[in-house]
C-alpha cells in the first residue's frame, strides 16, 4: 500500500503573524516573543507579502548602531519565496535548500499577484513531519 503523500496544506502553521513594514525591530522582537513564533510576514503599502523577518535577522542587526531604529523593510529577507498548498514536503524541502531559506509563505491563489499568505511553513515544520515518519 501507497504512503499518502504529505502535502503543505497538512503541515503548515495557518496563522500567520503578519506586520507592517514600518515597525521596529524591537516592536518586531515584542510580537515575535509574545505570539512565540521565529518568524513574521511583512505586509507592504499595495497590501501583498513583501518580505519574511525572521530571529536570524533580528540577530543579525542586534547590537549594531542605533539598531532599535531599524525597521521591518530595512532587516527582512525581502524576496519572498511564495508556494502553493498543495506543494509536496519534498518540493518545499527543495526550493528552502535551492534558495537557502528556512521559511516559505504559502499562498492561497495566483502567485503573480500581490496577496497575503494563508500559512507559513518553516525548515522545522517539515523535519518534525520526517521525524513522524508520515511522510
Amino acid at each position: 500500500m501507497k504512503k499518502k503523500v504529505k502535502l503543505l496544506k497538512d503541515v503548515m502553521a495557518d496563522r500567520v503573524i503578519i506586520i507592517p513594514s514600518t515597525l521596529s525591530i524591537k516592536e518586531i522582537s515584542k510580537i515575535m516573543a509574545r505570539e512565540e513564533v521565529s518568524g513574521v510576514a511583512v505586509a507592504g503599502p499595495e497590501r501583498g507579502a513583501m518580505g519574511i523577518v525572521s530571529e536570524c535577522d533580528v540577530l543579525r542587526h542586534f547590537g549594531k548602531q542605533n539598531w532599535e531604529l531599524l525597521t521591518a523593510e530595512e532587516i527582512m529577507t525581502p524576496y519572498v519565496e511564495a508556494i502553493r498548498p498543495e506543494t509536496t514536503l519534498e518540493q518545499a524541502a527543495g526550493v528552502m535548500q535551492k534558495k537557502h531559506i528556512h521559511r516559505l509563505l504559502v499562498m492561497g491563489r495566483d502567485l503573480s499577484e500581490p496577496q497575503m499568505p494563508i500559512g507559513i511553513v518553516s525548515a522545522s515544520d517539515i523535519v518534525r513531519e520526517i521525524g513522524r515518519g508520515s511522510s
